[in-house]
């Protein structure tokens, strides 16, 4: 009897610049290394009946993506797992397995918002090195980042240059964008936690969110890293 497995993995590091097509291609064979034994589909050209969430873009590192792996007979949730994990390159890692439904809605259809952790690098202009007591200069500007930030999300438009098929395109980003709050504020960094809708009614790049936050800061930061953290369907985690 065929199962179907959804799995939650990590992808960091140097493999965060693969792109989704070549992610496809490293499970199928890590899958076939691990002997699991995947439905094929039929037709001219066959292939393992695995299909994946909304697509990371480039460089975006990610605590929380998923993958539904669709088997010819039962394995348990743990050995998959296990046998997975031996087999994947560095920078790809099984964090949990769960059967579902056979005839669950996929995970593009489903999913419908992803949070994501920005963090910044404060320019040093911002920060007096000559002040003894930097923590006042913290406060002020955390106060001063969440002035910014408010008058950012009450922006009816938050217009984008993105680069198309057509060629550059002028994109409103404002509807996709949830909500954006101060994590942390230490020293010389700014986490911020970013909401996006997702999914069948599109999939912004985060990076284009980062950069018009900055903008509007006078581009005083610049961007260290930017990691998915989590992936939702009406407000719960997919597993």
């Amino acid at each position: 009897m065929e199962q179907l497995v959804r799995i939650k993995y990590c992808k960091d590091g140097p493999i965060a610049y693969i792109s989704h097509l070549n992610l496809a291609q490293i499970f199928t064979r890590a899958l076939r290394r691990a002997d699991i034994p995947v439905v094929i589909s039929s037709g001219f050209n066959p292939r393992f009946r695995i299909s994946f969430g909304p697509p990371l873009p480039l460089g975006i590192s990610s605590s929380s993506e998923y993958l539904d792996i669709r088997l010819k007979e039962e394995v348990k949730a743990e050995e998959l797992t296990e046998r997975l994990n031996l087999v994947l390159p560095q920078g790809l890692k099984i964090l949990r397995a769960k059967t579902i439904p056979p005839s669950a809605d996929s995970l593009v259809k489903v999913i419908d918002r992803a949070s994501y952790v920005i963090t910044l690098k404060i320019k040093e202009k911002l920060l007096d090195s000559a002040v003894k007591n930097q923590e006042n200069q913290l406060k002020e500007l955390e106060q001063e980042v969440e002035k910014n930030n408010k008058r950012f999300l009450n922006l009816d438009e938050i217009t984008v240059e993105k680069q198309t098929k057509n060629g550059i395109k002028m994109v409103d980003i404002r509807p996709s964008i949830l909500t954006i709050s101060v994590k942390k504020i230490k020293k010389q960094i700014l986490e911020l936690g970013l909401d996006l809708k997702i999914g069948q009614q599109g999939n912004l790049n985060p990076c284009y969110v980062a950069r018009a936050w900055i903008s509007n800061f006078a581009n005083n930061f610049d961007i260290i890293q930017i990691c998915r953290d989590g992936l939702y369907v009406k407000g719960e985690e997919v597993i």
